[in-house]
């Protein structure tokens, strides 16, 4: 018995041929083997129905076979009385014209449809869906994190000359996330649409920030004196910049939390909220010093306790 091609393509029996050509593109992309890698051999199965169901609804002749006998015209015997579904060439026949036709009337609606099986019926060739390429995209750290465009030169299989797209990148893109660009692969066979564009996501490194997770690490440079006395330090985050606050007695690798103020809430994890930034704080000496200076740097250095006196193996 032949399957419910309709049910398997998700539309009504009285879609229209951009309907079904519409629900056949969506479903091949959600089902195709590489989509789907936590299930190759289910999304596999699945995909083999979907190709099999457009291939016959998809077709405006074979459609109507379908429709009127409830079954594909590949599932049709040869000859009268063979196949899984019996014909009867006598008076009742459908296809008997004028001229007693039969089986030839059937076999003539067929022609042209594509190369001959060897039974006397033209089948279509199957359309099969082109294979995707794979490549790289470099991403500045502050797009990865903000989302925004990035720009990428490529050049199709099928053409010789090199073009611009511009990708759109998802805020708190993750170093090595697949991104995915439809119809831009090897293109189709026998009608099929073009395969993907696969590129692995490479977020360039940055000179102050780090990333952990949703969280955002920045280095912040004291001087001495704010090391000693605090103070105040404007520093740029996701957000724009803020201003905080350095603690007196601020020593190097000190990390202030600011709290909501890390990588945006990824959209694809719901459960997911913004980061916080870690500002680490790291004092930095003048190059040179004047005798004065050095003399009360020794002085002072001279009635404070050494911060090695606990160190110990």
């Amino acid at each position: 018995m032949s399957s419910d091609y309709y049910k398997i393509l998700e539309v009504s029996k009285d879609a229209t041929q951009d309907e079904i050509h519409s629900a056949y593109r969506k479903l091949a992309r959600k089902y195709h083997p590489d989509m789907n890698q936590n299930d190759p051999k289910g999304s596999r199965e699945k995909f083999q129905k979907i190709q099999e169901a457009y291939d016959i609804v998809g077709n405006t002749e074979k459609r109507k076979i379908y429709d009127q006998f409830g079954v594909s015209p590949d599932q049709m015997g040869s000859g009268g009385g063979q196949g899984p579904f019996q014909w009867s060439f006598g008076a009742g026949n459908p296809f008997r014209g004028a001229g007693g036709g039969g089986l030839d009337d059937l076999i003539n609606m067929f022609r042209g449809m594509g190369a001959d099986d060897g039974s006397g019926i033209r089948q279509q060739r199957r359309a099969r869906v082109g294979a995707d390429i794979e490549g790289e995209l470099s991403i500045p750290f502050s797009v990865a994190v903000n989302g925004g465009k990035v720009d990428k030169k490529i050049r199709r299989s099928n053409s010789a000359k090199e073009e611009t797209i511009s990708i759109t990148i998802q805020p708190a893109t993750e170093n090595g996330k697949k991104i995915r660009i439809q119809g831009f692969g090897k293109p189709g066979q026998n009608g099929g649409s073009a395969g993907n564009l696969i590129l692995t996501a490479r977020v360039e490194e940055h000179n102050s920030f780090r990333r952990d997770g949703q969280d955002l690490y920045v280095t912040v440079p004291i001087t001495l004196k704010e090391a000693v006395f605090g103070g105040n330090a404007d520093i740029p985050t996701p957000k724009g910049i803020i201003s905080i606050k350095i603690p007196k007695g601020s020593s190097s690798g000190k990390k202030l939390r600011v709290k909501g103020y890390g990588v945006p809430a990824n959209k694809e994890k719901p459960k997911n909220n913004n980061g916080d930034l870690y500002a680490v704080f790291s004092i930095v000496l003048p190059e040179s010093w004047n005798v004065e200076d050095e003399n009360r740097i020794k002085e002072l250095n001279s009635e404070i306790q050494s911060p090695r006196e606990n160190l110990k193996f």
